[in-house]
């Protein structure tokens, strides 16, 4: 391969005007440094190139479609690199055009880009091995579209906002990354993965998608992991999807709930996440089963944990779900298990089920001014059988019923022969009982110190010390406060490009 650099400025004194001319003459291999100014263009690109902008910033090169009933870069070979341009006017009524086009492409790197203008800000179609980083997708109908068997591409810190539609992977486009990208004020959804699997989304910030933050449809395998995701109507949405991992979230401010899943969602498991100030934290409708919810924080939503429309067999375990206005409101389901959560200062009820039989409910702490209500058939207890239970005490049975003023069951029943089980039963409305229940001990009040509370307090402190630190950075700066949109967009693009061809 040639290794030749290829220099092009549309005001001359360069080896050429355009940047189709330059990608004609050079070989394989070159490097081809585009000057600043304006270029309207549609640059087709058939070999491998490096073409990057020489200015500082991509607002300085703009390459404008010429004609806009096609792309603007169209690839269709494999190690091609693109750096630091804006490309812009891909859009002829609903041509499916794009700022950039990899067709058929591997191995090949978009970086430092801005998307504007176009039907699609980047698409990739059959193409894998890819990588797109700190791009800026605004104002296209698709942020970034992945379609057609695209995997193993990388989508790494790119921001992609105030499109139709803001990142979209479908059919078949298996065991990509999407990590480190910022996703806000898209139309439809931020992140849409449709019948594609082992998609892997860890550590983005998603908010302010008025659909949903992040959709699984007809996906399976897929890992949602350590992102936020908020201010959408749905946080994350799950539907017709299964064996999905959801883990490590923060998701709050949604308007429907944190997330919901739904249309015969089965075997995903959701761990460790927390939900809070959502109307609904976790939303599980519509035959909706063999899923696992364990260890997530479900706190300040309108109801904690809610189930509906036969979503039956599901697990649902050791969550600390505090501070909603309904605990848990289980409706028309069956054969759910219930165990080992904490269920405390939730105002209405800890557990409310209507039209709901044969749920298996144990192990569980309930400190609420109303602890449970049901109107059918339940189970409150399993047999007696040794083992430490979530009050702290020997042998598991049935629940802990605690009380906000300290005069719960729990709290005052009797127990003669010390085995943390109360001498009688609790009485659940007018015909069911747990018939073992537990001793209470305030080490899942300690629990909620633990893993609420104290992170909590660290975190607002974290917050006003941050507040703080930018305050003090502002006042010294030369710029104060009112840094330009343009300033804050360029350093996005530009600190990643040490070394980068």
């Amino acid at each position: 391969m040639s290794n030749e650099s290829i220099t092009v400025d549309a005001d001359g004194g360069a080896d050429f005007t355009s940047i189709q001319e330059a990608v004609d003459s050079a070989k394989e291999g070159d490097t081809i440094l585009v000057m600043p100014g304006k270029y309207v263009e549609n640059v087709h690109i058939g070999k491998p190139l490096s073409i990057i902008s020489g200015a500082g910033a991509p607002e300085e090169t703009v390459v404008e479609a010429a004609d806009r009933r096609d792309h603007v870069f169209h690839i269709r070979a494999d190690n091609v690199n693109v750096n630091g341009f804006t490309l812009q006017g891909a859009k002829y009524e609903d041509d499916l055009l794009a700022g950039i086009y990899l067709d058929n492409v591997q191995e090949s790197t978009i970086q430092g880009n801005i998307l504007s203008g176009n039907y699609y800000g980047i698409y990739l179609k059959k193409s894998r091995e890819n990588l797109l980083s700190r791009n800026v997708a605004y104002d296209n109908k698709y942020g970034i579209l992945l379609c057609v068997s695209s995997g193993e591409n990388i989508l790494d810190r790119n921001m992609i906002s105030d499109n139709y539609y803001g990142v979209d992977l479908e059919n078949a486009c298996n065991n990509n990354i999407l990590t480190g990208n910022t996703v806000y004020s898209n139309r439809e959804n931020g992140v849409m993965v449709i019948s594609s699997s082992c998609t892997d989304i860890n550590n983005n910030n998603i908010s302010s998608n008025p659909k949903a933050g992040i959709k699984l449809d007809n996906s399976r395998g897929n890992s949602i992991s350590n992102n936020s995701v908020s201010d959408s109507e749905r946080g994350i949405f799950i539907v017709f999807s299964g064996d999905n991992r959801v883990a490590g979230n923060s998701v709050n401010s949604n308007k429907v709930c944190g997330l919901q899943l739904g249309g015969s969602a089965e075997r995903n498991i959701i761990e460790e996440n927390r939900f809070s100030e959502n109307k609904d934290g976790i939303f599980i409708a519509y035959s909706v089963r063999y899923n696992t919810v364990t260890s997530n924080i479900v706190l300040n939503n309108s109801k904690g944990i809610y189930l509906t429309g036969h979503s039956d067999y599901n697990e649902i375990q050791e969550n600390i779900v505090c501070s909603n206005s309904l605990g848990f409101y289980v409706d028309n389901c069956k054969e759910n298990v219930l165990s080992g959560n904490v269920v405390t200062n939730n105002t209405n009820s800890g557990i409310l089920l209507t039209e709901s039989f044969d749920n298996f409910i144990y192990n569980n702490y309930f400190n609420n001014a109303e602890n449970a209500a049901e109107d059918k058939t339940n189970i409150w207890n399993t047999t007696k059988t040794a083992g430490k239970n979530i009050a702290g005490g020997s042998y598991m049975g049935g629940n802990c019923w605690a009380s906000p003023e300290g005069d719960g069951f729990s709290q005052t029943g009797e127990d003669a022969d010390g085995d943390g089980i109360c001498d009688s039963p609790y009485q659940i409305g007018d015909s069911e009982s747990d018939e073992l229940a537990l001793v209470y001990s305030p080490i899942a009040d300690s629990l909620i110190q633990k893993k609420v509370i104290i992170p909590e307090i660290a975190e607002n402190e974290s917050k006003a010390k941050g507040s703080s630190v930018e305050k003090e950075a502002t006042e010294k700066s030369p710029l104060g406060s009112a840094y330009p949109v343009g300033v804050i967009l360029i350093a996005f693009l530009i600190s990643g490009r040490k070394g980068n061809k």
